[in-house]
């Protein structure tokens, strides 16, 4: 029998071992992770260096609950807190640009590390490779069915993650056991995923980065724009600004809607000069011809934009031409030159996928737990945190701290409600 029993342990799983111990000290606290090791999804997070958090949340770049769900969750353990909590638990951070944090060392290990130590300093048992076949609520707790036996929690929290990135040990198979509780979910798809695109310029742009605005068109009104780095590949696009509005193509593919409105159709515009109105580049274009009108047309964007970016662009506007003189465009010609650099269409086919994902959308729905404590509302003494809850961010640290601060906040409600309601706990020294 254990006090308290976790199911995953990924980032929200390990901290909300971590609040929990803090809280009851010398309680049975039991981690059951599906894998051979817990947070192998963290290790890879922030390209190994792992985006502790951003210090300044804008909760429009979180998706799927209403912002006083999140909200609420957030002031159990907001980023200032956060970092304090990993300092006490020995990581340093520094602070890069636009608030985002990562550990001092530059390795995601580091904060698995303090993480593990912590706990096992607390008597945290870890039980790798051990899955949950089947589970079942019985008085005064949960019966789990695992491959290594029955297991009887007095509290359980749900921590087993999404289906993004399936090779760190993410199936999905939270919320079949959810299901089998009686607890409903949005259907789950890709997010923050590298976007597909059918286009023949891909393959000799592809492996090119340029700085760019991004904007996502739902039956052509624009309805997301991102800026930032822009990543051709021979799939598609791909770069942070991209994953942002990836949300929406999956979306798109996965329900035929966008921002929950029916569409029919997605575009996704670049804009190669974003620092520059239409006019304002256009000025620039005539002044550029009329001063050399010799200038090949395959040139004409060269100190502009990336080049080959730049020629891919002309090419598909008129591939038989290039070597004219700049002088020889039509007015028409050049103003249709600059109207592409301003908005260069891109028709995307989906996304690539749980493989290529960072992040699930959908999942349990939030509406079903208490926002304060994470408890479910239909079963007491069940709690979930985490991507498995229908709750996600963009880029940035975002889904990072969403799994701190839910984390935290569930294993701190689980281990309340362990302790008697007419002794308040104390924190444990850390």
């Amino acid at each position: 029998m254990a006090d308290l029993v976790i199911l995953g342990g990924g980032a929200s799983g390990l901290m909300a071992a971590v609040s929990a111990a803090r809280f009851i000290p010398g309680k049975n606290i039991s981690i059951l992770e599906r894998g051979p090791r817990v947070g192998k999804k963290l290790l890879v997070t922030g390209n190994g260096r792992c985006n502790l958090t951003v210090l300044e949340l804008e909760f429009a770049r979180y998706h799927g609950a209403p912002e006083s769900f999140v909200s609420a969750v957030f002031s159990q353990l907001p980023p200032k807190d956060t970092l304090s909590l990993f300092g006490r638990l020995g990581l340093l951070y520094r602070e890069e640009g636009q608030g985002r944090c990562y550990p001092y060392g530059g390795q995601a290990s580091a904060v698995l590390d303090v993480l593990r130590r912590y706990l096992e300093g607390r008597n945290v048992e870890e039980r790798c490779q051990t899955s949950v076949e089947a589970v079942k609520r019985k008085p005064g707790g949960y019966e789990l069915k695992t491959s290594g036996g029955v297991v009887f929690a007095k509290r359980l929290i749900l921590a087993s993650g999404g289906r993004a990135m399936p090779s760190s040990g993410s199936d999905g198979s939270g919320l079949k056991l959810a299901a089998s509780l009686g607890l409903k979910a949005s259907e789950p798809f890709p997010s923050l995923a590298p976007v597909r695109a059918a286009s023949p310029v891909l393959k000799a742009v592809k492996g090119l980065r340029c700085r760019g605005r991004a904007s996502l068109l739902a039956d052509r009104k624009t309805v997301k724009q991102e800026t930032g780095e822009i990543q051709f590949t021979d799939q598609g696009l791909s770069g942070i600004c991209i994953l942002n509005l990836s949300r929406l193509v999956g979306e798109f593919f996965s329900h035929r809607t966008v921002n929950r409105h029916k569409t029919e159709k997605v575009e996704l515009s670049l804009d190669l000069v974003p620092d520059l109105d239409y006019s304002s580049l256009l000025s620039f274009l005539q002044a550029l011809l009329h001063g050399q009108p010799r200038l090949p047309v395959e040139q004409l964007l060269s100190g502009i934009v990336n080049k080959r970016v730049g020629l891919a662009l002309l090419k598909q506007l008129m591939p038989s031409a290039l070597s004219r003189p700049c002088g020889s465009l039509s007015p028409s010609e050049l103003k249709t030159i600059c109207r592409t650099v301003k908005d260069w269409r891109f028709s995307p086919t989906g996304t690539l996928g749980w493989q290529q994902a960072q992040s699930t959308a959908g999942g349990l729905l939030s509406s079903q737990f208490e926002s304060a404590t994470l408890e479910s509302k239909g079963l007491p003494g069940l709690y979930a945190c985490g991507e498995l809850l229908d709750i996600d961010g963009d880029c940035g640290g975002y889904n990072l701290q969403w799994a701190w601060s839910s984390g935290f906040g569930a294993g701190k409600s689980a281990a309340v409600s362990l302790l008697s309601h007419s002794q308040p706990p104390a924190e444990a020294n850390s």
